[in-house]
């Protein structure tokens, strides 16, 4: 719920005029005077300004206070006009509440003025990570570590005040000259979260960079780090993220347009930030931060764009391990036959959440089972007794051999039968004799 932080007048109006209209020697307020115009949107346009009673305060040779101011101006004078004053109303409050981290431009002042709605907030000075690559060319692999390092904790920050910024890309995120630091701005497509989940929204943010989900209208907290994800892309590759998509294939192919390799554990960080389905993307902040600050080799080695492996599966997709499962996950699981040898992946309604449940018992594989341990002293002996047996077998084929030709010999000489007796009659000669 958003609350008039400028005041609600009873019929709003449009507005009929514009700062540009103003000379810049004229002030608003009584104390703001505008240097440029640095920015402009359907629903409003941004200034660099100078608080003079702020200059006031002031060393003379100091620098003078700047600050940017958004006044309300939608393109569309008429049919918008409810919808673009409830943002520019919404975003003060949340300016308010989230200026207190100091990677958010902090809000100084709301003010009304002539009928129209103008908010000061802190000027952060530094270049546009838009602008850095447009310098420095593509970032490395360690700046884009740091970058998520950087900015996490800032989206945490946001997402833990129910806040959505819808509008994540390198063009509103800032490198503060004096600390270096990364500083999210304009938060003027920003919303609040109520938690439960929409049938029909509004799209708002930028449509390169915005979430499947949102572009529907239906943004949540995943958005945000899936446009991170997409920022981390163009910021890789140089590359507008419509071109690193493949709508014929259905698949991001940013791979192909990187100038040198990245390490694993990061590519499937970025994959999962890209998951189009909101349930296989990381759900928060905290999540990524945690697979970020995992050593080197904690992760698979095999490429996240290439088939999932079962083993694998939940620790890619996210899901909840053994501890935290509920009692209806636990039911359902206990009658469950396969998961005696097998892991298996349960979707509990309660909850909406899937869980990982590994298997009871240990399946046995070819490489598990472990071959007979080699004895080499019974090896030995082993091939003695067989060598020894082999002669013994030989002997006794020699002997029974020689016992079956010794006794066909001696047959032959009681029968006096043998070839070389010349004595022996032949009966042939005896019957040609007659």
């Amino acid at each position: 719920m958003c609350y008039d932080l400028l005041g609600k007048s009873d019929q709003p109006k449009p507005p009929t005029n514009s700062v540009s209209e103003f000379s810049q020697s004229n002030r608003l307020n009584e104390r703001y005077r505008i240097l440029k115009p640095i920015g402009q949107g359907g629903f409003g346009k941004t200034f660099l300004a100078v608080d003079e009673n702020q200059e006031k305060t002031q060393d003379i040779a100091s620098l003078q206070h700047k600050c940017v101011i958004k006044q309300f101006f939608p393109q569309c004078q008429t049919a918008n006009y409810n919808q673009a004053s409830e943002l520019f109303r919404c975003e003060s409050l949340r300016l308010a509440e989230l200026g207190k981290h100091p990677q958010i431009p902090q809000l100084l002042d709301t003010f009304e003025q002539d009928g129209q709605k103008y908010l000061v907030q802190e000027w952060i000075d530094g270049q546009t990570l838009e602008q850095e690559l447009a310098q420095a060319g593509a970032f490395t692999e360690v700046e884009i570590r740091q970058l998520l390092q950087d900015l996490l904790p800032v989206l945490q920050f946001v997402h833990e005040h129910n806040c959505i910024h819808r509008d994540i890309k390198p063009g509103n995120i800032i490198r503060r000259q004096k600390d270096r630091q990364l500083v999210i701005v304009d938060f003027g497509a920003s919303k609040y979260s109520s938690g439960i989940p929409e049938t029909t929204g509004t799209l708002i943010g930028s449509p390169e960079y915005a979430a499947p989900e949102q572009i529907q209208g239906k943004a949540i907290f995943a958005s945000d780090l899936y446009s991170l994800g997409v920022t981390c892309l163009n910021l890789l590759t140089q590359i507008s993220p419509f071109d690193l998509y493949d709508c014929s294939q259905d698949t991001w192919i940013w791979h192909l347009y990187l100038t040198e390799p990245i390490d694993p554990s990061l590519e499937q960080i970025l994959c999962k930030l890209l998951q189009r389905a909101t349930k296989r993307r990381y759900q928060s902040a905290a999540e990524v931060l945690a697979d970020l600050n995992v050593p080197s080799g904690g992760f698979p080695s095999q490429s996240a764009t290439s088939e999932i492996e079962d083993d694998d599966f939940e620790t890619y997709f996210g899901f909840n391990h053994k501890e935290n499962l509920p009692a209806s996950v636990t039911s359902i699981a206990a009658n469950l036959a396969i998961h005696d040898t097998a892991a298996v992946t349960i979707f509990d309604p309660q909850t909406q959440a899937w869980y990982y449940l590994p298997p009871k018992r240990e399946r046995l594989t070819p490489a598990a089972i472990a071959p007979p341990v080699r004895d080499e002293t019974s090896l030995v002996v082993t091939n003695r007794i067989m060598l020894n047996a082999s002669k013994i077998q030989n002997w006794i084929f020699a002997a029974v051999f020689g016992a079956s030709l010794t006794y066909l010999l001696i047959t032959c000489l009681a029968e006096g039968i043998l070839p070389w007796n010349n004595n022996h009659p032949r009966v042939e000669n005896l019957e040609t004799d007659r």
